[in-house]
């Protein structure tokens, strides 16, 4: 395939996610980001806290509860610590957060190694692709200061991942014509409504020529014990550069949210590393 230094259009489904994101971020600023050129994050709920964990807890020994985290004193935060130090986990899986996560696929498919969670991904076998890639940053590009990709390299990279997006675009306009074409000609059935099979299947055959650069979406939903395994693996200075990106920039929602629990934690981690 020629290489094309062309900017793919941008589709239908693409404009309508940059407008939901910048309106997310006007409405939700302190749970939001914008990483890198197109990816987002978003704590978009949560349920429980740090009285929820405590209450937990208690239940085999006390009928004695509290009500929100300004009632916990010293006694409740050492318990806490206790709690988590000791890796009495179930009291954690009680608190559970959602977030709206659009990234790369493939630092969606590192993401994924993390299983005791739900995931619910944007599909290209029912929509065209967003057409948006990721494009590394100056830091992404070196490593101890040695130019990994030089610039030549990633002009030739884009190149080759707009010529990518092109062929899908040109490909899909072209089918959906043929498609038309026949059933204009009574070659086929003219369905109304619904899923168009013969678009869905070009979907599905086009999507293969999509790289892992093309940004997807999706909803994560996790307990906090989970993100606390994600938090510790991820966010460490050894961790890839672009997932470490999205773990740092949701750990600080997450200390926004439940600074107490957040405190406790790095305070368990610092001592078990």
């Amino acid at each position: 395939m020629t290489e094309s230094t062309q900017d793919p259009p941008i589709n239908a489904g693409t404009r309508e996610l940059l407008t939901e994101i910048e309106t997310r971020c006007h409405a939700n600023p302190l749970y939001t980001r914008r990483i890198g050129s197109f990816g987002f994050l978003e704590l978009e709920e949560s349920w429980g806290d740090e009285a929820t964990i405590i209450n937990t807890a208690r239940i085999s020994t006390t009928n004695s509860r509290i009500t929100d985290v300004s009632q916990c004193g010293e006694r409740e935060k050492n318990l806490l610590y206790q709690l988590l130090s000791k890796n009495h986990g179930t009291p954690f899986e009680t608190v559970h957060f959602r977030w709206r996560v659009i990234a790369p696929i493939f630092v969606l498919r590192q993401w994924m190694r993390h299983r005791i969670c739900s995931y619910n991904e944007f599909s290209q076998r029912y929509r065209e692709p967003i057409t948006a890639y990721y494009v590394p940053d100056s830091e992404a590009l070196t490593v101890n200061g040695f130019e990994v990709l030089t610039p030549d390299l990633l002009e030739r990279y884009e190149a080759r991942m707009n010529g990518l997006h092109l062929f899908y675009q040109e490909e899909y306009n072209a089918i959906c014509q043929r498609i038309q074409q026949a059933e204009e000609a009574g070659t086929i059935p003219v369905i109304k409504g619904g899923k168009n099979p013969y678009r869905a299947r070009a979907r599905e055959l086009l999507r293969n020529a999509m790289p892992v650069s093309t940004y997807s979406d999706l909803y994560w939903t996790i307990n906090f014990r989970s993100l606390m395994n994600f938090f510790n693996l991820r966010r460490k200075p050894d961790a890839q550069y672009e997932i470490r990106q999205y773990a740092d920039a949701a750990f600080e929602m997450f200390r926004h949210k439940l600074p107490l629990l957040a405190e406790t934690m790095e305070r368990v981690l610092r001592e078990s590393s």
